[in-house]
């Protein structure tokens, strides 16, 4: 049996910390190394120590108590007496450090994917709280505005008569905006959905000219109100011609008219706005351009995202148009913007006029 001569080495302060079960466990692993005879290697019990460190010391520490390791399990060549050389035994011990160095390594690997776990639990948290707090919102938002449109549309129909154009007037503005804000309480509502689950898309064959034109109409009076002309084109096709492709019907309506109510309220009055729809290869393209200052050439490349606010000649939520990507995504197509060196914006939309299955934009 081999005897201590002189206390453990100093250096073992790094392995764990004083008063603590690490110090301990390491103590009591190197009086065992000590006490055995030198051809019997029982360092790989380091790993016990090293392990308990590992769950929460920070990375050079963890390495320091490493090192400190590796040297008492190659100090015990020399303590208490010098052995022949060995090469069994030096290799043993060799591939005791070895082991230790790879604990060490996997230690701090865990503590990453420990705290990538939390990060994703607190992500997910922050999600839900974001979702519930987004619904409660927009139905506490919503009561009220429907009840204002209802009040208004009574308010206008029993005194069309008495009152005369000025409170018809005043009731049909009062509608409008309330209507607006409705409208953007859903398409908050909608974005945050997308994201959540994915915009899924009910694909059928469809006649998108004859959407276009539906769309057209309806925005048509609050053209009229901003002295604003709709001109509807087919480009190279020159005259009317059915456009059909495979797509949801409801949310291409929803893209269009983001588009168009984007070029209307961005275009000056008295102004046109010029649509063009025609084919272009194996789908096709549908071009709305507005009459408007244009966009800022730095701020095109963000467009297109969620809540991005442009400059005061372009107001908005940012969230139209990152609808109109997330639906002309899930269909597989593409959205753009330029703009026109006669002035104003286009925005070019190309759709796939092929049969499409039904895709999931992720948000």
């Amino acid at each position: 049996m081999n005897r201590a001569r002189g206390p453990l080495p100093r250096a073992i302060g790094p392995l764990a910390e004083p008063g603590s079960t690490v110090l301990i466990m390491t103590i009591a692993v190197a009086v065992v190394e000590v006490l055995t005879p030198t051809e019997v290697v029982l360092a790989y019990l380091y790993v016990i120590p090293l392990l308990r460190l590992g769950t929460t010391a920070q990375p050079r520490k963890l390495w320091a108590a490493t090192a400190v390791a590796c040297s008492l399990t190659l100090a015990n060549l020399l303590i208490p007496g010098p052995l022949l050389f060995d090469g069994a035994v030096l290799t043993n011990r060799l591939l005791v450090c070895g082991a230790l160095v790879l604990t060490a390594h996997q230690c701090l690997r865990i503590q990453a994917l420990q705290r990538q776990r939390l990060e994703l639990e607190g992500q997910l948290a922050v999600e839900d709280l974001r979702r519930d707090f987004v619904a409660t919102l927009a139905h506490d938002l919503k009561t009220p505005i429907l009840g204002t449109i209802a009040t208004t549309r009574s308010l206008a129909t029993a005194h069309q008569r008495s009152d005369g154009p000025l409170v018809a007037r005043a009731l049909a503005t009062i509608e409008r905006g309330q209507s607006r804000a409705l409208a953007q309480i859903q398409t908050l509502l909608e974005v945050y959905r997308n994201d959540a689950e994915g915009l899924v898309i009910q694909p059928v064959g469809l006649e998108f000219t004859g959407l276009v034109e539906e769309v057209i109409r309806e925005l048509s009076a609050l053209a009229e109100e901003r002295q604003l002309t709709l001109r509807l084109s087919f480009g190279q096709d020159a005259q009317w011609r059915p456009h059909r492709l495979h797509g949801d019907a409801a949310q291409l309506r929803r893209l269009v008219e983001n588009l168009l109510l984007n070029a209307i309220h961005h275009s000056l009055r008295g102004g046109q706005i010029q649509l063009v729809l025609e084919s272009r290869g194996a789908g096709h393209c549908l071009r709305i351009a507005d009459s408007g200052p244009g966009v800022p050439e730095q701020e095109i490349p963000n467009l297109f995202q969620r809540f991005t606010r442009l400059s005061e000649e372009r107001p908005g939520n940012g969230l139209g148009l990152y609808l109109c990507r997330q639906i002309v995504n899930a269909h597989g197509g593409t959205i753009v913007l330029r703009n026109r060196p006669a002035g104003g914006a286009e925005i070019e939309v190309l759709l796939p006029a092929g049969h499409q299955d039904p895709a999931t934009e992720p948000g």
